[in-house]
């Protein structure tokens, strides 16, 4: 045991005594590395074949049509409204129970569908984050401060909701199912874990009443919707409500 100490003393001794080396001197020098440079390795390329077509085949996959190009926008926009109904619906059923309202993030609407075949993959161009869904309680109050926050910056996109703005103020808040907007009472609202964990400055959210995580990706649920309406056998066309007028 004792010699065992002293060689371990002899080792920390040595290994903080300066070796008596120092740098002088360093060159570099840039090697790029492209497809110029460096051949593709076609044992890998080969490899990922059936890999890349599994995917090709996934994202060409058709969900359903559309009679004309489906574009967002704002104050309000035909992409916007067809985007957060579809969430409502798909939120709704997977929560077991109506929801009040939907919110998505417009900075997160990536891209508009196309006109014809909307397939995998045009939904993934639109939403290309794992964003999950995410089923807040708040407040009356809470909900108007969320309201009014999307309203006077970042672009307000809601579903299941009517409602004006003036002087970047939500006013005439009306609910599809008939409620209004009431200070002391509760709503539910379906909407992307990055705006819950307080995305766009929404920091305020954490105190929201109640928080549900529903395990489903907003991407999935739009996916999952489109595929309904391909079922029906029916376009999809285009409109918009006018559910977000500016005074």
């Amino acid at each position: 045991m004792r010699k065992h100490l002293v060689w371990l003393a002899l080792a920390s001794m040595w290994a903080c005594t300066p070796s008596g080396y120092h740098l002088t001197n360093r060159t570099a020098k840039r090697i790029g590395v492209d497809s110029v440079a460096a051949a593709a390795d076609s044992s890998v390329a080969n490899f990922l074949i059936p890999y890349r077509q599994g995917v090709d085949k996934s994202m060409s996959e058709v969900l359903t049509t559309s009679t004309g190009p489906i574009e967002k926008g704002l104050p309000d926009a035909p992409l916007n409204d067809l985007l957060t109904d579809a969430l409502l619906k798909q939120a709704s059923q997977r929560y077991g129970k109506p929801i009040d309202c939907a919110h998505l993030n417009y900075g997160g609407i990536r891209d508009n569908l196309p006109k014809g075949n909307i397939t995998i993959g045009s939904v993934f161009e639109v939403m290309p984050f794992d964003n999950q869904l995410v089923v807040l309680t708040m407040t009356g109050s809470m909900l108007q401060q969320f309201l009014n926050h999307f309203a006077s910056g970042h672009g307000l996109v809601v579903g299941g909701i009517r409602l004006k703005i003036h002087d970047k103020q939500v006013q005439s808040v009306t609910f599809a199912n008939g409620r209004t907007l009431q200070p002391n009472e509760t709503y539910t609202v379906a909407l992307s874990d990055y705006i819950a964990n307080g995305g766009d400055s929404a920091d305020f959210l954490s105190n929201a009443v109640k928080r549900e995580n529903m395990n489903y990706l907003i991407r999935d649920a739009l996916i999952d919707y489109f595929r309904q309406q391909g079922k029906t056998g029916q376009p999809l066309t285009p409109a918009s409500d006018g559910r977000i007028s500016i005074e």
